[in-house]
């Protein structure tokens, strides 16, 4: 599962997180939801920010099925994403008023552009942060290549330098989804540690995605909490 410059557009990986605890919530329903149905009671525990899904709530997308940017299940191209690194900063600070449990209960959600395409879902990818001014939106499969930093997606780091200060609006380029995704056009499952798989192939036992859950503490930050 990684990229590499010369690989097509729809053999990409992309990766959904969310926390462990939502896995049965998401094996009940058959289905991942965009923000706007997960408010409605479809999701468990929510890990990102109130207040930048707010603004993505009010982000509108200019191309594809249109809506608002919490009308899409959002994936990213790279683990270890700028959202992710807050989540564990959130962790080892023990933010007021945050979800404070830290990125190594998150489970990852991978699967394929090609997937997703092929199960005739709409879709939208962004060359940043979708809820950033200066992002761009497309739904042409022909652009994506030429959308993305590829190199950055396979960078360990991917601060902001005096001589590149978009790299981390870069990284969070997303491929968005619209409504929903069917748990079927999910590929493989990723976790921390072997006791969280051990956790999924609970809640996912007797689907088939069972027998495909890697361990990969390598797309974490894994953060302890100070003091």
């Amino acid at each position: 599962m990684s990229d590499t410059t010369g690989t097509p557009a729809r053999d990409r990986w992309i990766l959904h997180f969310t926390h462990i605890d939502n896995l049965h919530v998401i094996v009940e329903s058959g289905e991942l939801v965009c923000d706007v149905h997960a408010r409605q009671g479809l999701a468990r525990i929510d890990v990102g920010d109130p207040e930048i899904k707010g603004s993505r709530r009010g982000r509108a997308i200019p191309v594809g099925p249109g809506g608002h940017v919490g009308d899409y299940v959002p994936f990213y191209f790279a683990p270890r994403s700028p959202m992710m690194y807050r989540i564990a900063c959130d962790h080892r600070e023990s933010a007021a008023e945050r979800y404070t449990d830290g990125d190594r209960p998150l489970v990852y959600l991978a699967t394929t552009v090609g997937a997703v395409i092929d199960a005739g879902l709409e879709w939208v990818a962004t060359d940043g942060n979708a809820a950033t001014a200066t992002t761009e939106f497309s739904s042409d499969l022909t652009r994506l290549d030429a959308m993305i930093d590829w190199p950055l997606m396979s960078a360990t780091l991917w601060n902001n330098t005096p001589a590149d200060p978009d790299r981390q609006r870069r990284r969070m380029a997303e491929f968005l989804v619209h409504g929903r995704v069917p748990l079927e056009v999910i590929r493989r499952v990723a976790t921390y540690d072997d006791r969280n798989a051990a956790r999924a192939r609970a809640d996912l036992a007797g689907h088939s995605l069972d027998s495909r859950i890697l361990v990969r503490p390598t797309w974490y930050y894994g953060y302890e909490q100070r003091g």
